[in-house]
């Protein structure tokens, strides 16, 4: 009879520590090969983004220097843009990162990655900026390039800080990485569920992961 109280308490004792400390997610990003499909469809969804977001985020500008006599007169045009530093080191870089880290998300590898956030990068600064100014030579790398590298360093950051165990850490991990909000959606950031398996018989634990 004792054993069997004995028995009883450490199984409920372990369904508890199931529900609380023993379960947790772990966050990676599975590297994979893509079809022509899907990377004309990613770079299309950058695009989209990038369309919506410039008049929302530069509206000013829009509003005061941009016109389609504009945008046919800068078509085509390559110029040494005279942009404030904070601009060309600091917006373009960021911008730059979310494309790396929204195509790290969809798992791309770093070097494709890298290419299609060229790529991404490229069509914004010919297809879309064009509306207020023309082409500029320091966006066209420093975007991309500034942009991975500032990218990965999120992503490091933010996969050491989602993977441990301070809601705190867990806040600023998506803050800094945003696509990690949203793994079904975009089929981004893979995550593993680790935790106790209990049967009559014997305790492990179960490894559940979504790709």
């Amino acid at each position: 009879m004792k054993s069997f109280i004995i028995s009883i308490s450490f199984t409920l004792l372990a369904l508890s520590l199931q529900r609380t400390s023993f379960a947790k997610t772990e966050y990676f990003y599975q590297d994979r090969d893509h079809t022509k499909e899907e990377i004309f469809k990613d770079v299309g969804f950058v695009f989209g983004i990038s369309l919506i977001a410039y008049p929302i985020t530069q509206w000013d500008t829009v509003r005061e220097e941009g016109s389609w006599d504009v945008y046919r007169s800068n078509f085509g045009k390559i110029v040494f843009d005279r942009d404030e530093p904070f601009w060309n080191y600091m917006v373009h870089p960021y911008t730059g990162s979310q494309m790396f880290l929204y195509y790290r998300a969809r798992n791309y590898r770093y070097a494709d990655a890298l290419a299609l956030t060229f790529v991404s990068s490229t069509i914004f600064e010919f297809l879309i900026e064009v509306y207020t100014e023309p082409a500029s030579v320091q966006d066209l790398y420093q975007t991309p390039v500034l942009g991975a590298v500032m990218g990965y360093g999120f992503e490091k950051l933010s996969m050491q800080l989602l993977n441990g165990d301070s809601k705190v850490g867990h806040f600023f991990g998506h803050l800094i990485n945003p696509m990690t909000l949203f793994p079904s959606i975009f089929e981004g950031t893979s995550y593993a569920v680790i935790a106790p398996n209990i049967d009559k018989k014997s305790i492990g634990y179960y490894f559940h992961a979504e790709f």
